[in-house]
């Protein structure tokens, strides 16, 4: 009996057929490198039993018996969602006046506070009608050669405990601001909010954020931090896996991501998020040069992020753009520099302490009615 063959595939179906395999696999290969470039090292602060020597090490850089715990993280891209200043703790925004100039401009801190203060005053104030925007303090990270240059922060933290932005507004305000008004306008909304931008294309160590509704008390601990000239509060983050990671990936100069830092509580509106806690982040896809690269530097190595950040208050109270000041407002920092005797800019930091077992209270998202 004959056996009837099954017709033959032509060769020109037989092509698309190799063809259609090997864009399959070419898009596998993409996917998994998008993949990889969103997976991330970040460095929690881990709080370790008194007999473990790392305990010991970590206490004396202030960590009280901690240690910098790395932990690989997904981060999420923040230009395929919506993301919100007041939801979420931060958002994507523009700072056009960074590239108005050359990324060098910019380490002048003079240079910085003419131009780039009043840019980025005006992009918060656009942000929230009616608040008043002061720059208070910049820093410029990955380039060198000013008094105001420094290294991103490799582990996790927030610039304020959740009681000290206050005070520390009213601090930076006491000797320009009527004394009666400035109690008013502290006693209402306030916020600080930094604007970060790229001087430079990003292709390492972003800046990565973790979505407010996410963020729970217990994540926090206080850092008690003694400078100088004054005292306060930072805060850095114990790990937790249900923490959501955002990033904005491939910034361009021109844009910049606003980022609160901290906000008033509001009985009101219990959802608006009080600040975002936030790291550099190690992306775990980009070749760079590690310790040893003086003897063996890499030809794919990337080089280091290039970004200046202003620290700004935001002020809602009506007052605050009419009665408040009674002399112009002049950033610290930049008063300082004005000593030519002075070496940096930065505060001069004497001491850290951690505060045990004190977890400021605030009401996290995720226990507000759904």
């Amino acid at each position: 009996v004959a056996v009837k063959e099954p017709p033959r595939e032509s060769s020109r179906s037989g092509q698309q057929a190799s063809s259609g395999t090997k864009q399959t696999q070419n898009q596998k290969v993409t996917m998994a490198r998008e993949a990889e470039t969103r997976k991330a090292t970040v460095y929690y602060t881990e709080k370790l039993p008194a007999y473990d020597p790392r305990a010991w090490v970590g206490s004396l850089y202030g960590l009280g018996g901690r240690w910098r715990a790395a932990r690989t993280v997904e981060l999420k891209d923040g230009r395929e969602r919506s993301t919100d200043l007041d939801a979420n703790g931060f958002e994507l925004g523009r700072l056009e006046a960074v590239r108005t100039q050359p990324k060098e401009t910019w380490l002048d801190p003079a240079r910085v506070a003419e131009e780039l203060f009043p840019a980025a005053e005006a992009v918060l104030e656009e942000r929230f009608p009616g608040a008043k925007a002061l720059v208070f303090d910049h820093i410029v990270r990955g380039l060198s050669g000013s008094k105001l240059s420094s290294k991103p922060v490799p582990y996790v933290h927030n610039d304020y405990s959740v009681d000290s932005g206050a005070p520390r507004i009213k601090a930076l305000l006491k000797d320009v601001a009527d004394p009666a008004v400035l109690e008013e306008v502290a006693g209402a909304r306030v916020a600080i909010v930094n604007l970060w931008a790229p001087l430079s294309p990003v292709r390492r160590d972003p800046l990565a954020f973790v979505d407010w509704t996410t963020t729970k008390p217990e994540d926090l601990v206080v850092v008690k931090v003694h400078y100088d000239t004054r005292d306060g509060e930072t805060s850095v983050v114990y790990p937790n896996d249900d923490h959501d990671w955002v990033s904005y990936p491939d910034l361009q100069p021109g844009e910049a991501v606003l980022l609160k830092t901290w906000d008033s509580p509001d009985p009101d509106h219990p959802e608006r998020s009080r600040f975002a806690i936030h790291s550099s982040a190690e992306l775990q896809a980009t070749p760079k040069d590690d310790v040893f690269s003086f003897f063996s530097a890499s030809a794919d190595a990337v080089p280091p992020r290039e970004s200046i950040e202003l620290r700004a208050m935001v002020l809602f109270h009506p007052k605050a753009k009419t009665d408040l000041l009674t002399q112009d407002f002049v950033a610290p920092h930049i008063m300082r520099l004005r000593n030519p005797e002075l070496a940096s800019g930065f505060e001069k930091r004497i001491s850290t302490e951690l505060v045990d077992g004190d977890p400021r209270a605030f009401v996290p998202v995720s226990a507000l009615p759904q």
